[in-house]
């Protein structure tokens, strides 16, 4: 039977790439990595190492195997993070997800005037892209995520809390100060987002619906990358009014609306199970705000 000790010396070997550098990592000795490391073998039936020049050379077994053991360390990882965070108190330590687009502007404004009601809370943040932070709430790593296309999942609960939508950034856009036409995209290098962004999904339904092809030069799932490119003359930049704060970076670019408009929706993602902190609560309020 594989058993989780075998699970343990198998990914440390595969990252330490040698007996001694996994014993290190597990606080074993040497002689008891080797030992570990021979009942894996043994419980499974298939050889997961071969010893080339001193160092173990993983099998093409142990190669199809390391996908899935480290997608386990992954949970576990996420298992200790939730029982720390459980001891510490759940006012004490808030686990944030946002996705990259509003990390830069909006969160920040919004956590300035979060943390002066609530300046002992703990935060972990990290960026994902919407879906990541819906998987990552639905499997409970995280108190609260900020996304651009809800979850769909009966396990979360998805609140609407902002409402935009995307403008066209370039250093020559259309004469006036009015809306950019839809039909103009045509006409001009685009850095376009991918479709399969939740974004570009609604940007490529307004293609369709009013018979535009775009000429698309770029095509991006970054919204930063795609307002740089557009800085440098690489055609304009479609992104939502959010990420488009950014520009203001750039004096020489312009921001205007599309037309018709294509809107966007920021949401607060949470799992339906756990308890609502006083601080989350809070922060999605500021973020609202922050978004208005």
């Amino acid at each position: 039977m594989f058993r989780i000790r075998h699970i343990e010396i198998f990914y440390a070997v595969m990252r330490a790439g040698t007996v001694k550098g996994a014993a290190d990592t597990l606080h074993i000795t040497q002689p008891a990595a080797s030992r570990l490391l021979q009942q894996a073998e043994q419980s499974i039936g298939v050889t997961l190492f071969q010893r080339v020049r001193g160092r173990l050379t993983p099998t093409v077994e142990a190669r199809r195997l390391f996908p899935e053991v480290e997608q386990l360390f992954g949970q576990l990882d996420a298992v200790r993070r939730s029982a720390a965070n459980l001891g510490a108190g759940s006012d004490t330590v808030l686990r944030l997800l946002c996705v990259p687009g509003l990390s830069m502007e909006v969160l920040p404004q919004a956590l300035g005037r979060w943390n002066r009601a609530y300046p002992d809370v703990r935060l972990t943040f990290r960026t994902l892209h919407s879906r990541q932070i819906a998987d990552a709430i639905v499997r409970r790593e995280a108190d609260l995520g900020f996304a651009l296309e809800p979850s769909n999942h009966p396990a979360a609960v998805d609140l609407p809390i902002g409402r935009g939508r995307v403008a066209c950034v370039g250093l020559d856009l259309p004469p006036g100060d009015g809306p950019v036409p839809l039909q103009a995209l045509a006409d001009h290098p685009l850095i376009d987002l991918d479709p399969a962004d939740p974004i570009g999904r609604q940007l490529h339904m307004a293609y369709d619906a009013h018979g535009v092809a775009p000429a698309a030069r770029i095509t991006t799932a970054s919204y930063h990358a795609a307002i740089e490119m557009a800085a440098q003359g690489l055609g304009w930049a479609l992104v939502d009014n959010w990420s488009a704060w950014y520009a203001r970076r750039h004096p020489g670019l312009q921001v205007r609306p599309l037309a018709p408009e294509v809107g966007t929706v920021a949401y607060a993602l949470r799992s339906r199970d756990l308890p609502w902190s006083a601080a989350a609560g809070a922060l999605v309020e500021e973020m609202g705000r922050a978004l208005g």
